[in-house]
């Protein structure tokens, strides 16, 4: 049976021992380093993956900024009407400058990121962790008078609550979102949510020494020295709701090879931190202020209740929850900043400087998943178990591009090669480090023709070792003229040329497209087998063509295993 931390004041460490301005400090500081680190990562963290694998993105953390800009307003709203006024000025336009550093569709334009097919469907498929807010449809702005008001009396206190916004999302959903897969697609986890609180508690130590110069009043002192003796432990009490290796314990599950290849793979991007500064810096004082009353406990503290004011879809309201019934860990009440606390176990070693390195052994895991947090419709096939080396060919069919009428010449072609590069990348980090079978590309033959059935079969035909050809290719990828205008006879030539059909190929494919854009069922593609040679059309449009081969690639690569005879 969990006793309650109310047992043991040590527990309360971080309230009772900081007053609340000084809790202010500390977690408008972690969520300003939050935002510094996926500034610097605007490149590689997209919106999406962090959406798909922890159900929010930068979008989020600004519409917690604005949600706690309306909550302090309605609680100053008698006291101070005009700091309440200031605050209902304070929209969605500022918050987003303030979590991406400049105007947002400023930074889409410097940072686009172009979603593939895999990604559209798991961010779909992720929808019931998705973090959901009330509409603000405030369209009022702020001089740069205004501004400067809001940053000197309430910006710190708007962050503040943003954070604790953030870990209480995280905690509802402390089954599905694993510090791991958070690692890979954001460079950080709970852990450096952690590490940043306390890096904030050693500048405001630097601060208050470099103001005092030595001379210490006794509240002055005793400010420093519990500021000091705050540690990772103490810090990781307050993110997780409980301790660490009692969280780890309910909710951290196995890491399968693919999760420990994508985590070794993107650790150029992880956030880094100082360990020596992570430890208590002195011991700790006695308690100065009196914990928090006790709260609801978290299974009491439902996600219906946590949005009751807010829209949430039907879909939304279905957040996986612990066997015990109860969504998070703790239970953060966004008013006071306080949450009510488990049980406590020994202490663990410090992590290391590079986060989620303590991860359990692998487990071994079937299918690409993609780090999705919910069971997927459709999950990518794991890549045949063979050494496979590929010569392709990338057919454009196209009358203007074969004429060069195009500005830009053709992009449908160069589209196909660098999507199935990417793919085969992907495919080969699936199997992990204890598999050395891997996917190679060896060679990429390309040509344009006209939309001409006999220009196409002459080239399908030489590619594929008939008519006297030599073979150079096992697969053949035409792009191009799929589509119902009358110059549009890809598949005709196809046809023609194929000796063997694979019809279910191509309608599971565009089926599969369709669920995410409908037009693509107005495909005509088709696929088949010629000699040794697999021939497949793709669509024109050169991003149809990467959501095609998101999901036919690693199908085909089973279909040129079995048709070259490997086992």
């Amino acid at each position: 049976m969990l006793k309650s931390s109310m047992d043991s004041s040590k527990d309360y460490y971080y309230y009772t021992h900081f007053a609340p301005e000084v809790r202010t400090h500390i977690e408008s500081g972690a969520f300003r380093a939050l935002c510094q680190h996926l500034d610097e990562r605007s490149d590689t963290v997209n919106n999406i993956d962090l959406m798909i694998v922890a159900g929010f993105g930068r979008n989020c953390l600004a519409k917690w900024l604005v949600k706690e800009a309306r909550t302090l307003a309605a609680e100053i709203e008698n006291d101070d009407p005009k700091g309440a006024a200031l605050l209902d000025t304070f929209g969605h336009s500022q918050a987003t400058r303030e979590v991406y550093g400049c105007d947002f569709f400023r930074w889409k334009k410097k940072h686009p990121q172009k979603a593939t097919f895999e990604q559209m469907q798991l961010y779909q498929e992720s929808e019931p962790i998705h973090a959901v807010h009330k509409e603000d449809k405030s369209k009022r702005g702020m001089t740069v008078a205004m501004t400067e008001e809001y940053e000197k009396k309430f910006k710190m206190r708007i962050e503040a609550g943003a954070f604790r916004s953030l870990l209480q999302h995280l905690s509802e959903r402390s089954d599905v979102i694993q510090n791991i897969t958070l690692m890979s697609v954001g460079g950080f986890c709970r852990n450096c949510l952690a590490k940043w609180l306390v890096i904030e508690a050693r500048k405001l130590s630097a601060t208050i020494k470099g103001v005092c110069q030595g001379t210490f009043t006794d509240e002055e002192k005793q400010l420093v020295t519990d500021v000091d003796a705050f540690g990772y432990d103490e810090a990781a009490r307050f993110v997780y709701g409980v301790d660490y290796n009692v969280w780890k314990s309910r909710h951290q599950k196995k890491a399968t090879n693919q999760q420990l290849a994508m985590f070794k793979a993107s650790a150029h991007f992880h956030a880094r931190h100082d360990k020596e500064l992570l430890e208590p810096l002195c011991e700790k004082g006695p308690a100065s202020h009196e914990p928090p009353p006790q709260q609801p406990s978290a299974a009491q503290i439902t996600m219906q209740h946590v949005r009751e004011e807010s829209t949430a879809s039907p879909a939304s309201q279905d957040i996986p929850t612990s066997s015990s019934g109860v969504s998070g860990s703790g239970s953060y009440m966004q008013s006071s900043g306080t949450y009510q606390q488990q049980s406590s176990p020994q202490k663990g070693p410090m992590p290391s400087d590079v986060c989620c390195e303590d991860v359990d052994a692998p487990v071994a895991g079937n299918g690409h998943t993609y780090g999705s947090p919910v069971a997927s419709k459709y999950r990518t096939p794991s890549p045949p178990k063979v050494d496979l080396s590929l010569r392709v060919g990338i057919l454009t069919v196209s009358d203007r591009a074969s004429k060069g009428e195009y500005e830009n010449g053709d992009l449908s072609g160069p589209a196909v090669e660098n999507s199935l590069i990417d793919n085969l990348k992907k495919l080969n980090l699936m199997r992990g480090e204890l598999d050395d079978k891997k996917v190679m590309l060896s060679s990429v033959v390309k040509s344009i023709v006209g939309d001409e059935i006999d220009e196409i079969k002459e080239q399908l035909l030489q590619w594929s070792g008939r008519d006297g050809y030599p073979s150079s290719c096992d697969v053949i990828f035409t792009t191009g003229g799929t589509g119902f205008s009358s110059r549009d006879i890809t598949p005709e030539a196809t046809l023609e040329v194929i000796e063997k059909e694979a019809h279910g190929l191509m309608t599971f494919v565009t089926a599969q497209c369709a669920l995410i854009q409908p037009l693509a069922a107005l495909s005509r593609g088709t696929a088949g087998i010629c000699g040794e040679t697999i021939i497949v059309n793709l669509p024109g449009n050169p991003r149809g063509v990467g959501q095609v081969l998101d999901v036919l690639v690693p199908l085909l690569l089973h279909a040129v295993k079995d048709l070259k005879g490997l086992s």
